[in-house]
């Protein structure tokens, strides 16, 4: 997977001033995002079902749509950031959407975290209109989209990521992709980890203040945990599966284990390691 680390820059040229850029959905991070491109230089038409989420960005220069149809008839790029599956589908085919008013050659980027076999579908739904959709989670949350941090996972050939830089850069710190990349799957993959571990540590901070230990000592741990050397060795031995002189066997993990269970039982906290006879 290519990557590329950039930083955010408002210097245009008068060809890339003049692209329109759409954006529908204003929901925190479509917000965040749409004031970053317009920052930019570069010319916003926005939609929302809520028009009062439209105002702040209409006062600073952009134009409001009634539709995403209207939307997308004025814009050279596209870009959705709907919640679900049944959301952007919508927003993409239904009455007034976004295909219905897509020209051929324009482009429909696609913000939202959605299911790897819908993004295919849409991305044939573009290739019959003429039109091409890229698929571009992203990889943060509000603050970090406001503060043009976020990082751009691109499904699509380098040549469409090269001609599109400058609006990722609007709003992403960092691009990754290329056209065998799996946009979707890989979002997946930072879901489920940056879940289970924020589950985990809301977990072991039940079990602290159940426990009576001190909760800026326990923040002190865990940021001593995550700054761990040993959690990278992990990833490289487990992703080349060298399980041998690991540091420690199976049977030392699950006594390990059984005292997390026995310890959050004293204290009437629930574990995610309940283990089965």
């Amino acid at each position: 997977m290519t990557t590329t680390t950039t930083t955010s820059t408002t210097t245009t040229t008068a060809t890339e001033s003049a692209q329109n850029i759409g954006i529908v959905d204003l929901v925190r991070m479509g917000t965040a995002i749409a004031e970053n491109i317009l920052k930019s230089g570069f010319k916003v038409v926005v939609y929302n079902r809520n028009e009062e989420k439209t105002v702040p960005l209409t006062e600073l220069g952009a134009t409001k749509a009634k539709t995403p149809k209207e939307v997308a008839l004025k814009s050279d790029i596209v870009v959705s950031s709907w919640r679900d599956n049944a959301a952007v589908l919508d927003v993409v085919s239904g009455h007034d959407g976004i295909l219905s008013g897509l020209q051929p050659n324009k482009v429909h980027i696609g913000t939202s975290t959605i299911s790897p076999s819908l993004s295919t579908k849409l991305a044939g739904m573009h290739e019959k209109n003429g039109s091409t959709y890229l698929a571009a989670p992203v990889l943060g949350n509000p603050a970090a989209a406001k503060e043009a941090k976020l990082t751009t996972i691109v499904a699509g050939d380098m040549a469409s990521i090269k001609k599109y830089e400058r609006m990722f850069k609007s709003y992403s710190q960092r691009i990754k992709g290329n056209r065998t990349c799996k946009s979707q799957q890989i979002k997946a993959c930072y879901q489920l980890c940056s879940g289970c571990i924020a589950g985990t540590i809301g977990q072991v901070y039940s079990l602290a203040e159940k426990s009576g230990l001190d909760l800026q000592v326990t923040n002190e741990l865990i940021n001593m945990i995550f700054a761990y050397p040993g959690l990278k060795q992990y990833s490289e031995r487990i992703r080349n599966l060298d399980f041998d002189n690991v540091g420690f066997d199976l049977s030392t993990a699950f006594k390990d284990l059984q005292l997390i269970l026995e310890t959050s039982a004293e204290v009437s906290t629930p574990s995610f390691c309940q283990l089965r006879k």
